[in-house]
């Protein structure tokens, strides 16, 4: 049975750590070239996988890379539906090196470096009841991808659905979706989990690390700063989500739903006094060329400007949006993150 405490947290997911030192005595695969002449040594296992690359020039200039890549959780629980907090880093990476050794590859962390890394949290919310304030969080993101699974069985409008959401810059990219519809596996996860997550190239995660929050972007730094995963994830929901999806909201959302309301109003005015028949349906017409975000914008647009019949709309509104109250979803999510009480119950007994 899985533990709630190590779900709704914030933590690690996956981590690309460069500048480690390897001593094996595997082959590697030399490669030669105009003017160089490459050794390259590399290992892909389901648990981890290694690379280390010696290029030498014909000017004596000599570059070597080396990358480790590792799910911490997948080290430790053997699936990546939970995620790792300092101390469970620590015990990964104690495991990693114990396997490392049973297969005479010798690693040395002490100078590694994060070179890219996915922070998340899950969420016990259902995706498909928060859809739209997620879409309202990921609207204005570069690169916005909807992406669906087949549904087989089920209606047409349902054939694919939406599951996940992602978007972002080159350097930094976030993504939500449906983490009970990724696993998959309802022996494993059987009641409905909704993942947020960021990753973090080498850069993104220096900057936040050194300038923002004052530590190095080393391994040791991020092993012994209890705080840095949810200090850096806290800011990065707050600065590239929340505060977009507040603006769009206030700014253009409902100002433009409110226009639509009275363009429709105006439209049939002129349409009674030209003899033409007019659309009663108001609510149908903002349905299709507006988004009603939530019931609340359309009540309040109704005390401004249908005063006369504001006390039956009202009712209407509310007999027939029942369901959208997204400016109170939206509120409980940014009360789960801002500030998260990410510390894990008795955590720092455990670092």
């Amino acid at each position: 049975m899985l533990n709630r405490d190590k779900l709704e947290r914030i933590g690690i997911d996956k981590l690309v750590l460069s500048g480690i030192k390897i001593e094996t005595d595997k082959k590697s695969l030399f490669t030669e070239g105009q003017g160089w002449v490459e050794e390259k040594f590399e290992i892909k296992e389901e648990l981890f996988s290694i690379e280390k690359t010696i290029k030498l020039y014909e000017s004596g200039e000599v570059r070597e890379v080396t990358y480790l890549r590792f799910n911490p959780n997948k080290l430790l629980h053997g699936h990546n539906i939970y995620n790792a907090r300092n101390f469970e880093l620590k015990e990964s990476i104690n495991r990693l090196m114990s396997l490392l050794n049973d297969k005479k590859i010798y690693i040395d962390l002490s100078e590694a470096k994060i070179s890219e890394i996915e922070i998340n949290i899950n969420l016990d919310l259902i995706f498909e009841e928060y859809k739209e304030v997620f879409t309202l969080l990921f609207l204005k993101l570069p690169k916005l991808r909807k992406i669906g699974n087949i549904n087989l069985n089920e209606s047409y409008k349902k054939l694919f659905a939406d599951s996940t959401l992602d978007g972002g810059w080159k350097n930094h990219k976030v993504r939500v979706y449906d983490k009970k519809r990724e696993v998959d596996d309802s022996n494993l996860l059987n009641f409905e989990l909704t993942r947020l997550e960021w990753w973090l190239s080498s850069s993104t995660y220096k900057y936040y690390a050194t300038e923002r929050f004052n530590i190095d972007n080393t391994l040791e730094a991020l092993l012994e700063d209890h705080n840095i995963l949810d200090n850096i994830f806290i800011e990065l929901c707050r600065e590239k989500l929340f505060k977009e999806a507040y603006r769009y909201l206030e700014k253009e959302l409902v100002p433009n739903l409110e226009l639509s309301y009275l363009d429709f109003k105006r439209s049939n005015k002129l349409a009674r006094t030209t003899g033409r028949k007019a659309n009663t349906n108001v609510y149908k017409y903002l349905e299709d060329n507006s988004w009603i975000f939530d019931s609340l914008n359309l009540i309040e647009i109704v005390k401004i400007h249908d005063k006369k019949h504001r006390g039956r709309e009202i009712k209407r509104i509310k007999d027939k949006y029942p369901h959208l109250n997204n400016k109170g979803k939206l509120s409980y999510l940014v009360s789960i993150i801002l500030p998260h009480k990410s510390q894990l119950v008795g955590q720092n007994k455990k670092d």
